[in-house]
């Protein structure tokens, strides 16, 4: 395998809801076990996480409650080297959090969100300043996913003009549905795919995700069907967890192994890495088969670590074990 190659491009561009997550220091149930860390979370920021460890310059757009809990995402956020300018404040409102419960029966915590009152969820954010930067500023990617869409009606409408800025300027969109159906029944999940099918350039989704949407999870009657919601876009990628990835692009279908790890820890966050590893490689020049292969990497880091991005690679741990010098043992 070739080396990894190094990022010196255009930043790429993320906007989300990030939360303050609370997940316990033990494995055991919090009736019997009273203590509760607190950590920077969310799926864009995890993603954006991803990215700036494998050296890609990200910026990150959203709000967060004016709140500590709020100044902790903000200081891990510029710790790990995202541009937070474009990262508001909202006086008077919570900051979002969630809380998660490992689970020894199932690789998948539990996971309660508290979220209603954060100013995303309230629909108070106002993107005004993002928009104006994706429309003056030099931007390499444009990175989603659905959950904006589903915090409240009118962070959905300023979501949406966010992408339609990025697709307008030819810049190439990726967009993870990331379903919750704590947030959104299916049929708003629907709904949410089909406005956005027309201006996404790479459509990302779980297998369960798009069994969910379009009741198949083959890659042909997924990009079929998003196609006639408007999809024109270079393709989509369908992540099945220890089975892999499938990845369509044109007419060529791909599908790469999960990466082997010793054991699972926590599965929260893996689907973020593999979006960072993937965007990386796509960014990087990397095949396509390359490029999914990256995204299995840096989930295999995610699962093999609690936490949701705690255990994403650098992008020196990611090119040593690139080449075959080591394997994924922490």
């Amino acid at each position: 395998m070739n080396a990894l190659p190094k990022y010196a491009g255009s930043p790429v561009f993320t906007f989300g809801e990030p939360l303050a997550v609370l997940m316990p220091d033990h494995p055991r149930p919090l009736r019997v076990h009273h203590r509760l860390e607190v950590a920077a979370a969310g799926a864009e920021l995890n993603t954006a996480v991803g990215l700036a460890r494998l050296g890609v310059p990200v910026a990150m757009a959203g709000c967060v409650g004016d709140d500590a809990f709020g100044e902790l995402i903000r200081r891990t956020a510029r710790g790990e080297g995202i541009d937070t300018t474009l990262l508001d404040t909202a006086p008077g409102h919570p900051t979002g959090i969630y809380c998660k419960f490992p689970s020894l029966l199932a690789d998948d915590p539990q996971v309660l969100y508290y979220r209603g009152l954060s100013p995303m969820g309230q629909g108070t954010w106002d993107a005004t300043a993002a928009r104006a930067a994706i429309e003056t500023r030099t931007w390499a990617w444009l990175h989603a996913t659905g959950i904006t869409w589903a915090l409240h009606p009118d962070t959905r409408r300023q979501a949406l003009s966010l992408m339609q800025a990025a697709a307008h300027r030819g810049i190439p969109v990726s967009f993870d549905i990331n379903i919750r159906l704590r947030l959104a029944p299916v049929d708003t999940w629907r709904g949410i795919a089909r406005e956005v099918a027309p201006h996404v350039t790479w459509w990302l989704c779980g297998d369960e995700e798009v069994r969910l949407l379009f009741d198949s999870d083959d890659p042909e009657t997924v990009r079929r069907r998003l196609e006639e919601d408007g999809f024109r876009g270079e393709g989509v990628i369908i992540k099945r967890g220890a089975d892999g990835v499938d990845g369509l692009r044109g007419g060529e279908l791909v599908r790469v192994a999960a990466w082997p790890v010793p054991r699972v820890v926590d599965t929260v966050g893996a689907g973020d890495g593999f979006n960072a590893g993937w965007i990386f490689g796509q960014l990087a020049g990397l095949s396509c088969t390359d490029a999914l292969r990256l995204g299995t990497l840096v989930a295999a880091f995610a699962v093999v670590h609690p936490g949701d991005h705690d255990g994403y690679p650098t992008f020196t741990e990611a090119a040593r074990l690139w080449r075959g010098q080591q394997e994924v043992t922490r």
